[in-house]
């Protein structure tokens, strides 16, 4: 219930289109959904039947007035699998929510522009890990929500090399938030307590634009340098929706992270879905 309470906390805060009478927000959320099935049945070349589903809410305020560019984004995604032999898990999961405030250009340095940005990731469900090569060792629990959520606010400069490339440098707080007791030594926190808090530099670049009349690509590459570290976490995404028509959209997506406190090794994602898209807002 409180994960649902959440859910609709997160979809209250952005800014209703309806309700706003400054005309200069512009408002959108979008639901998704994803279906695919694999049987086989006498297959000669073997194989393993599937069934996975995943669903998604995005959502993005925007207002530009002449002192400031507010941004509001959030992304809820969660998705399962099952396959044969195998139990039901999870295959998509996350909470990520970015506000951002750019404003007014320093004269003194051209374009620019001092920047405000808060952004918050975790998870609903709790993650697992599996030995499918020996089925008779039991799972082992090593997330959970809220364990981890991790939120970064940084401050710093803005600049725009065009209207689809920019870059942003500065200096950033990170807080690695574990609730779960038992599992905050696998995230360096103290036991006694919820959260571990860094201090350091960051930075980002981000490239959007429409390729073509329904081709979208969004990349973001985030950085955060903390001072007791010799090299810098980071998180590198990249988006591409093919719109099919009005509705129908294929979507590739490749994700590489890095964040040592987590895991010392670079976790890569990827992911390519045919689905459903349909208009909230």
């Amino acid at each position: 219930m409180y994960r649902l309470t959440l859910l609709l906390a997160l979809l209250a805060s952005v800014p209703p289109c309806a309700a706003q009478t400054d005309s200069t927000w512009i408002n959108e959320i979008r639901g998704t959904l994803s279906f695919s099935q694999v049987g086989f049945r006498k297959w000669h070349d073997g194989g393993v039947n599937s069934l996975s589903l995943g669903a998604g809410i995005s959502g993005k305020a925007t207002k530009n007035s002449a002192k400031t560019l507010q941004e509001y984004e959030a992304r809820l995604e969660f998705g399962i699998v099952k396959q044969d032999g195998i139990e039901l898990r999870k295959s998509e999961d996350l909470i990520h929510l970015v506000s951002s405030i750019k404003f007014s250009e320093i004269s003194l340095f051209g374009q620019f522009r001092p920047t405000i940005t808060i952004d918050f990731r975790s998870q609903f469900a709790d993650g697992f890990q599996y030995n499918d090569k020996d089925p008779t060792i039991n799972s082992v629990k090593i997330s959970g929500f809220f364990s981890p959520a991790i939120s970064t606010q940084s401050l710093g400069l803005n600049y725009p090399f065009s209207n689809w490339l920019e870059a942003r440098l500065g200096v950033a707080a990170k807080e690695t938030i574990v609730t779960i007791r038992n599992l905050r030594s696998r995230y360096k926190v103290n036991p006694d307590q919820t959260f571990r808090w860094q201090i350091g530099s960051s930075g980002l670049v981000k490239l959007e634009r429409m390729i073509f009349s329904n081709v979208h690509i969004k990349s973001t590459l985030t950085l955060f340098f903390a001072f007791n570290q010799y090299s810098p976490d980071f998180i590198w995404e990249t988006f591409i929706n093919m719109k099919v028509n009005s509705w129908l959209q294929v979507e590739a997506n490749y994700t590489a992270y890095l964040d040592r406190d987590l895991s010392p090794s670079i976790q890569q994602k990827q992911a390519l879905a045919i689905g459903v898209s349909f208009r909230l807002l």
